[in-house]
C-alpha cells in the first residue's frame, strides 16, 4: 500500500509536468471559444425553484484560467504552482474571461494546496475542443458509467439494489452534473469504484486487495477533486462492500462471527480510503516544500483553519446552520416523495414476505449501514465553514446517506429471499 501511494504521487506529478509542456498557442483557440459559453451561465438555478441545480461557473472558470496561464518557468514548477491570472476586483473565472477582451492581467496567483489533476484531462482536450464539446463528452461518459454500473449489479444478480443506484443518481441532480467540470471527477471515481467493486469483488476480496482498492479510490479523489463532495467516493464503495458481503454471507449460520469479520473489514477499508486521500494530498505538499518552504505549510494550515469547524466558529456559523444550508437543497417535495415511495414499496414487500414465507429478518448489517449514513454529517462537522459557504454543491455528499439507506432496506429484503429458499 505504501508503494501504491508512492507510485501514485510520482505518476500524478509526472502527468502534470507533461501537460504543462503543452504551449499556450495550442490551447488558445479552444479556450477562446469557451468564453461565450461561460458568460451565458451563472450561479442561478438551471431549473427554477430547484437550488440543487446550480452550476459552479466560478470553479470551472478558475480551472480554465489555470489551463490558460503561461510563463517562462519550467513545467516542473508550474505543475506545483498551478498559476492563474489575477485581476483586481475580479474572481479567477472573471479574470479568465477578461483575458480575451483583451485586458492585461494585474498579476498572477498560485493554487498550490490541491493537485488539480483534472488539468491532465482538460489541457489535452482544449487542444481540439471547447467548453461545450467537453460538456457533451462528459454527458456521454456519465451515461456510459451509469449503464456499466447497472450492468454490474444485474449480472451479479443484485437487481434489488438498482432502485437505490437510480435514486442516488437522481439526488445528484443529473441534469446539471455533466455541465460543470467541477462536479464530475468525484462522480466518475465514486460510481466507477462502485461498479468495479461489484463486478470484480471475488478477485478483490483475495488477500488485502480490497484495502489497496479503497486506498487507490482515496488517492484518485485527492488527485482530481477540489473539495466538492469527496466522501461520495468513500460512501458508495463502502455501501457496495456491505451489499456484496451481505449477499455472500447470507447463508452462513455463525452470525456473530460473520458480523465481526465484516465489521473489521468495513473499518479497515474506510481507513484505507482515508490513508489514500490524506497521503496523496500530503504528497503534493511534500513536492511543493522544496520550492516554497514554510510558506506552503503556512498556507495549508491557514486554509485548514478557515475551512474547518474552527473557522466556522469564528464566523459564528453553527452546525445546525450548515445542515440547514445543505438540506435545503432538497427542499422540493419531489425528493422527499421519491424516498417515501421507495420506503413504502420496499417495506411492503418485506412485510409480505415475512407473513407469506414466515421468514426471519436479519438486521446484522444495519449498524454498518447507519455508519455510512452518518459519514456526510460527520464530514459537514469537520468542514463546517466550507460546507456552509459552498452548500450549492457540498449537498451532494448527502447522496451517500441516500444510497446507504436504500441499500440497507434492500439488504433486508435480499436476506429474506435467500434464507427462505429450500
Amino acid at each position: 500500500m505504501l508503494m501504491i501511494l508512492s507510485v501514485s504521487i510520482f505518476t500524478g506529478y509526472l502527468l502534470l509536468v507533461l501537460v504543462f509542456c503543452i504551449p499556450q498557442s495550442r490551447l488558445i483557440m479552444g479556450l477562446a471559444d469557451s468564453v461565450a459559453v461561460l458568460q451565458k451561465d451563472d450561479l442561478e438555478d438551471m431549473i427554477v425553484g430547484y437550488p440543487s441545480s446550480k452550476l459552479d461557473v466560478f470553479t470551472d472558470g478558475a480551472l480554465f484560467n489555470a489551463v490558460l496561464h503561461s510563463n517562462d518557468e519550467s513545467p516542473f514548477k508550474r505543475a506545483i504552482a498551478c498559476y492563474q491570472y489575477l485581476y483586481d476586483d475580479m474572481t479567477r473565472a472573471e479574470g479568465f474571461m477578461a483575458y480575451f477582451e483583451p485586458r492585461w492581467p494585474d498579476g498572477v496567483t498560485t493554487y498550490i494546496r490541491y493537485w488539480h489533476g483534472i488539468l491532465v484531462i482538460l489541457k489535452p482536450l482544449f487542444m481540439f475542443f471547447n467548453y461545450s464539446d467537453i460538456r457533451m463528452f462528459n454527458l456521454i461518459g456519465q451515461i456510459i458509467l451509469i449503464c456499466f454500473s447497472v450492468y454490474a449489479f444485474a449480472v451479479k444478480k443484485l437487481s434489488r439494489y438498482l432502485p437505490g443506484v437510480f435514486m442516488t443518481y437522481f439526488f445528484l441532480m443529473p441534469f446539471t452534473l455533466p455541465l460543470s467540470i467541477q462536479y464530475s471527477p468525484v462522480f466518475y471515481v465514486g460510481f466507477g469504484a462502485l461498479a468495479v467493486l461489484v463486478m470484480f469483488y471475488d478477485r478483490l476480496a483475495v488477500k488485502d486487495r480490497l484495502f489497496c482498492f479503497f486506498m487507490l479510490t482515496g488517492i484518485l479523489t485527492s488527485y482530481f477533486d477540489l473539495l466538492t463532495y469527496p466522501v461520495f467516493t468513500l460512501g458508495l464503495p463502502l455501501t457496495g462492500l456491505l451489499i456484496l458481503e451481505g449477499d455472500h454471507s447470507a447463508l452462513q449460520k455463525d452470525g456473530d462471527g460473520v458480523f465481526k469479520k465484516e465489521l473489521i473489514r468495513f473499518i479497515l477499508c474506510g481507513l484505507s480510503w482515508l490513508a489514500g486521500y490524506a497521503g496523496m494530498w500530503a504528497g503534493k505538499i511534500l513536492i511543493a516544500f522544496p520550492v516554497y518552504g514554510k510558506n506552503i505549510l503556512t498556507e495549508v494550515s491557514v486554509s485548514i483553519g478557515v475551512r474547518s469547524a474552527l473557522g466556522a466558529a469564528e464566523e459564528g456559523i453553527g452546525y445546525t446552520d450548515v445542515l440547514k444550508s445543505n438540506l435545503v437543497m432538497y427542499k422540493n417535495s419531489v425528493f422527499r416523495l421519491s424516498l417515501i415511495i421507495y420506503t413504502l414499496a420496499v417495506s411492503g414487500i418485506i412485510l409480505y414476505r415475512l407473513i407469506k414465507r414466515s421468514s426471519v429478518l436479519s438486521a446484522r448489517q444495519i449498524p454498518m449501514y447507519l455508519c455510512v449514513i452518518a459519514i456526510p454529517f460527520a464530514w459537514y462537522y469537520v468542514t463546517s465553514e466550507h460546507a456552509q459557504v459552498h452548500a450549492f454543491y457540498t449537498y451532494k455528499d448527502l447522496t451517500v446517506a441516500v444510497f446507504a439507506y436504500c441499500s440497507g432496506l434492500a439488504s433486508i429484503l435480499g436476506v429474506n429471499r435467500i434464507k427462505s429458499d429450500p
